[in-house]
């Protein structure tokens, strides 16, 4: 999938105007049976399945292709916009309130390293130490740089998604005419009914995971009309659980890109211009199996990312210290804290414990917020200098990484000089 100039967009619209394409139905025996398949591999649980979740209200798909070109809409746009419709929002309240960011970003081709490539690097984009990443994901969040943030998050989903394309999978060099890609299906609307899992997987993983699996059908989907796989994986391909997309070069079988075609006669007997296939089954169930994905790529970052401390500020009056910092995180609605003094490398005193109540954000803001204004007793202390340091853990687990007191900003830091006279 790349990047289309305007001159691009004119040849495909004469290229491939016929035929409307919306996102398959995602079945839930599909879903189930690939976590089977995913046991004996990865010895993951086989998840809790939820309930069916109709999702007929979302914005129609439109005419959506499987590649990032708004003029014929979006096949990543209309898996993000499922996903976003399928998950729990009283649960993933941040991709709730990030929607407007990533359903745009789900297009964003950006995370390829070249145009040509079938993958990239999920890892580098969620931690966002690279320049290449554009501050991925986690950088930006240490940075107080949400929408940035959310805006990579949606790149790793679009490339994500991209893995359930079998010439991606197989490293495939194609183009914009790819038979997959552009096959277009009447009537078909998005609905989930199961999650890929619980986002066990750290965020990055599910790339590598859905490419596994596409890789391993890739024997089985075969042109009934020829009996031949419709795409051949390279002859020394690097193992499963290794990115196929950088190494040797697959290819289309022996027919060439035979998946889909345009049938010259209707049952009318009169001419016939609508693109079809022998196999759509394959279609669907990639695309259900990339939505799935989805599902689990947000609910695993929204677990993941950590709570912030803004604006931390230390001073003594007397025998005590009047602390005050502001708490952020994405879906928890308290986190609990702890204040340490720290002289010479070691701890004084008894660390202060306490809790932060969490608000809704502000319209337009993505983060909860809590302000915490308290006083600490140095009594039991002293006079000297002190490092005050300030620890919070969310509902989820997660703290304030250390990394924020050594980055190139002291608005996040967790540590505070204090002088007590």
């Amino acid at each position: 999938m790349i990047n289309k100039t305007a001159k691009v967009l004119i040849t495909l619209a004469a290229s491939f105007a016929a035929g409307n394409l919306s996102a398959a139905d995602f079945r839930k025996d599909m879903g189930n049976i690939e976590n089977r398949l995913l046991t004996g591999n990865f010895g993951l649980k086989e998840p809790a399945v939820p309930g069916p979740v109709s999702v007929e209200a979302a914005p129609p798909a439109g005419n959506d292709r499987w590649w990032s070109v708004n003029f014929f809409g979006s096949g990543h746009k209309a898996e993000m916009r499922a996903a976003l419709a399928f998950m729990d929002k009283t649960e993933l309240p941040d991709m709730n309130r990030a929607q407007d960011i990533l359903l745009p970003g789900a297009n964003d081709e950006s995370g390829h390293f070249d145009p040509k490539d079938n993958g990239g690097k999920t890892d580098e984009l969620w931690y966002g130490k690279t320049a290449f990443s554009k501050g991925g994901v986690l950088w930006n969040y240490q940075h107080f740089k949400f929408p940035e943030a959310y805006a990579r998050l949606a790149t790793i989903c679009h490339l994500t998604q991209d893995q359930a394309v079998p010439t991606h999978a197989a490293n495939v060099p194609h183009y914009t005419n790819d038979g997959f890609e552009g096959y277009a299906a009447d009537g078909n609307k998005v609905k989930i009914t199961a999650s890929r899992d619980g986002g066990e997987m750290e965020p990055y993983e599910y790339y590598q995971d859905l490419q596994d699996d596409t890789r391993r059908h890739l024997a089985a989907w075969v042109s009934p009309r020829t009996g031949k796989p419709y795409w051949v994986p390279a002859k020394d391909a690097p193992p499963l659980g290794k990115d196929a997309t950088f190494g040797p070069k697959g290819g289309y079988g022996p027919d060439g890109d035979t998946y889909s075609f345009r049938d010259p006669v209707n049952s009318d007997g009169g001419s016939n211009n609508t693109q079809v296939t022998d196999s759509p089954e394959i279609r669907t169930r990639q695309l259900a199996m990339a939505g799935a994905a989805t599902v689990g790529v947000l609910k695993s970052a929204s677990k993941r990312l950590p709570p912030l401390v803004s604006g931390l500020t230390a001073a003594s009056s007397g025998r005590n210290a009047s602390v005050r910092f502001t708490v952020l995180d994405n879906r928890s609605r308290y986190a609990v804290y702890s204040i340490t003094l720290y002289q010479d490398g070691k701890e004084r005193g008894a660390p202060q414990a306490g809790k932060a109540d969490l608000m809704e954000p502000a319209s337009g803001e993505l983060m909860l917020k809590g302000e915490v204004n308290t006083t600490v007793d140095l009594s039991d202390l002293a006079p000297g200098g002190f490092t005050l340091q300030v620890r919070v853990t969310d509902t989820d687990g997660n703290t304030v990484p250390e990394e924020v007191n050594a980055d190139d900003i002291p608005a996040n830091d967790t540590k505070a000089a204090l002088t007590m006279n």
